[in-house]
């Protein structure tokens, strides 16, 4: 494996921290490309990237803004985030499509970085073999609006940067709920200790998210979750629904919601997996090699096709 770390230019004056792992000595069969989640960055990713070379497919990744720096953490940006966002993705696509021309590419995303691919695919579709949705859900529209405006009246009355107690509990503080007792706040994340102490340890990753933040994320899940939506996504672009059982931001329910959306809207290749037991990061749960090799199955079983 071969894991290079460079930055690329956004449209405006950010950087894109970007990490591309590569096969050694041979041309990739197919792409790789991965939108992490909320609270974590690009880099945890190395582990199924080393899985992912090892079957001969390149892994490229970048840290959204917001993430994988103590600069500015936990916000998008003071106007327009969602779609900076997703003009980011497009822009270290362009890039893949530099490093690897004419290599098919597979959009992953978890969790957050789900909701993003979905807009992305949505908006750039045709660049796209497959799309695989990790530890995502189908969420509720009319909660989605009343987060949408407690967060704008808070930026409106304490800053946008600002980070509000009660926006972050609403989003984030009932994970552990079903998980007592627990060891830590993150118990959520998996049921393998030593993985949640890593991501506990890790100053990059949890931590606290802007008013402005909860605004661009709940806007982009309405753009997402409407059938409208869903049904401008490529019908003929197969999709891999997988996470955990028990993860509290979908789960059996959630992920079941969310395929039977891309079914109701005419999708032809939908695939549901749901792990018996598992939390939110499948791949960093006990059964992380069974997951990760049901993965690169599927994304080969694309490519031939």
């Amino acid at each position: 494996m071969t894991l290079e770390t460079y930055d690329i230019d956004a449209l405006d004056d950010h950087t894109l921290k970007t990490f591309s792992w590569q096969p050694p000595e041979r041309e990739p069969l197919g792409v790789v490309q991965i939108l992490h989640g909320m609270g974590e960055h690009a880099d945890r990713y190395d582990r199924f990237a080393s899985a992912c070379n090892a079957s001969g497919l390149a892994v490229v990744s970048h840290n959204h803004r917001g993430h994988g720096n103590l600069e500015n953490f936990g916000h998008f940006a003071d106007k327009d985030g969602w779609q900076k966002v997703i003009a980011d993705v497009l822009r270290v696509r362009q890039h893949i499509a530099e490093l690897y021309p004419e290599r098919p590419v597979v959009l992953l995303g978890h969790s957050m970085g789900s909701f993003i691919a979905q807009s992305f695919v949505k908006r750039h579709g045709g660049n796209n073999v497959a799309m695989i949705l990790s530890g995502s859900t189908l969420a509720h529209r009319f909660q989605l609006y009343a987060s949408l405006f407690v967060a704008r009246v808070l930026a409106a009355m304490f800053g946008k940067r600002s980070k509000s107690k009660f926006l972050n509990q609403a989003g984030l503080g009932n994970f552990n709920r079903d998980f007592k007792p627990v060891r830590t706040d993150y118990d959520w994340l998996s049921r393998d200790e030593s993985e949640v102490d890593r991501y506990v340890a890790d100053p990059l990753c949890g931590g606290q998210f802007s008013n402005q933040f909860w605004a661009d994320l709940a806007g982009g899940l309405l753009e997402i979750s409407a059938d409208k939506s869903i049904s401008n996504i490529r019908h003929d672009l197969p999709l891999l629904i997988m996470g955990g059982e028990v993860d509290p931001v979908g789960g059996r329910a959630g992920l079941t919601k969310l395929a039977e959306a891309y079914r109701r809207t005419g999708h032809e290749e939908v695939t549901l997996t749901i792990y018996p037991g598992g939390r939110h990061e499948m791949l960093n749960e006990t059964n992380r090699d069974e997951v990760t090799a049901d993965i690169i199955a599927w994304i080969g079983q694309v490519l031939k096709a």
